[in-house]
């Protein structure tokens, strides 16, 4: 939906900050004007105060009725601008503006003492005006002057200031949200190219990749980590497929043997000696077969975290001698000078036994399978600040440096033929990297052609 999108969603919340920032605008400004015209009429009141008080003290000598009558004449002059009422010590009105008629300027009365000017406001012949009070004493006389104004112009000014504001403030805000929306329309652009891109990848282009804006900013760096994970899910997509295509490849082979035995017993009736050979047969590829189902099961296992290994107290040397009785008996079919060199003490560490003594079968298992008779290993178990080292090495025939960092590849063999007399189909070192990674471990595989290989793991021991 349109009135969803982050565009709107943007021009909207534009619109409602700046309705309030121009709320507050215009409620400031009218406040300020206010303000200022209300000292303006203040200083003018004062001012007024000021220049009775010195017209009392000119013309107070010449008795209280002269006074009163100059009072008269400047008044219609504009003295006191014109609203001017004068009252004596005792609150006695002396003289009041014709203009005020009989609206006495009676609201504001000084406290006694008090010299201050007070102001405040009233109705004078139905028209506001604002009033200014102050007692004042002139050659021992007190006396209260009271001036007022009219504050009908500065309603009308307070009045067409706020038909501006209001006039004003719609306008300006549709403007500054239409700006706003095609401001966030522009800036949004770039997003709508990535999504009709990243809409146009899909399993068979993942090699596409999305555009990167020109500008180093936040969707650059967006595009540039999408492109990322571009990559690692090509890289896995690729790999995923290339295991598939493995393990197709090494369950057809085993299949085929198994059913080609299976159709040849049963063409014709066969001598028991044949009919043994055929079963021999199918029993050694089925066997094949289901350790390869087996460590295919474990590498997935493995790869969506299911049935995580449960980690615990194990006797890390126990696990060696174990797998060191099983592997020197291989050893011994093919001539191999095979040599254990494991401590006889306990060492504890957090691991599964089970996995461990896997993992040391499948080092030795790949030694003697590429170490040729009358050749030479040695398993070594050590203790080495506080951790645990384990060393497999063997003068068999090596890996070259080009093909060291695929020893870890699913089906990856170093003949690079796809031979099964050996037994193997490519999956043990997969096996114990992820038995050596489970178990929060090191491992690493050096090697020459010719000058055989040296298998080394570290594991962190209890504390």
């Amino acid at each position: 939906m349109r009135f969803r999108s982050i565009r709107f969603r943007l021009a909207a919340w534009y619109f409602v900050s700046l309705a309030l920032i121009l709320a507050l605008f215009a409620l400031g400004a009218w406040i300020a004007m206010r303000a200022s015209a209300r000292q303006a009429v203040d200083h003018g009141l004062q001012q007024r105060i000021h220049d009775v008080r010195g017209f009392i003290a000119q013309e107070l000598g010449q008795g209280e009725a002269e006074l009163l009558e100059e009072l008269r004449e400047h008044s219609q002059l504009g003295l006191g601008g014109g609203l001017l009422q004068l009252s004596d010590g005792g609150g006695k009105v002396l003289f009041r503006s014709g203009r005020l008629k009989n609206a006495p300027l009676d609201l504001v009365s000084p406290r006694p003492g008090d010299l201050n000017v007070r102001f405040g406001a009233r109705l004078v012949g139905g028209q506001r005006v604002r009033v200014a009070a102050q007692t004042v004493e002139v050659n021992g006389h007190r006396f209260l002057i009271q001036v007022a104004e009219p504050m009908e112009e500065f309603d009308d000014s307070l009045a067409r200031f706020e038909l501006i504001l209001l006039g004003l403030a719609p306008v300006l805000l549709l403007l500054a949200s239409a700006g706003g929306f095609w401001m966030s329309t522009r800036a949004l652009s770039p997003v709508d190219r990535i999504t009709n891109h990243a809409r146009a990848i899909h399993a068979e282009n993942l090699s596409a990749r999305l555009p990167v804006p020109v500008e180093q900013d936040e969707l650059s760096r967006l595009t540039q980590t999408l492109n990322e994970m571009l990559d690692r899910i090509e890289a896995e997509m690729k790999r995923i497929v290339r295991f598939t295509a493995d393990a197709s490849h090494e369950l057809r082979a085993p299949l085929t043997l198994i059913q080609t035995a299976a159709e040849f017993s049963l063409r014709r009736e066969r001598p028991r000696e044949e009919l043994l050979d055929a079963m021999r047969k199918i029993v050694r590829e089925t066997a094949r077969t289901s350790r390869l189902v087996d460590d295919l099961l474990l590498l997935a296992r493995a790869d969506s975290h299911v049935n995580a290994p449960v980690l615990g107290p194990a006797d890390v040397l126990s696990t060696g001698r174990q797998a060191t009785e099983l592997a020197s008996t291989l050893a011994q079919a093919k001539n191999i000078d095979f040599s254990a060199d494991i401590p006889p003490d306990t060492l504890l560490m957090n691991g599964d036994e089970d996995l461990l003594e896997q993992l040391w079968l499948i080092l030795l298992d790949n030694a003697v399978k590429y170490t040729p008779e009358g050749g030479s290993i040695r398993f070594a178990m050590r203790s080495v600040n506080s951790r645990m080292e384990v060393r497999v090495s063997d003068s068999g025939v090596g890996i070259s440096s080009e093909d060291l960092p695929h020893v870890y590849d699913r089906f990856w063999r170093a003949d690079k033929v796809r031979s099964r007399s050996g037994g193997g189909v490519g999956l043990g070192l997969s096996i114990a990297r992820w038995i050596v990674d489970s178990h929060r471990g090191h491992i690493e595989v050096h090697s020459e052609p010719g000058r055989g290989s040296e298998v080394t793991v570290l594991f962190p021991l209890a504390q």
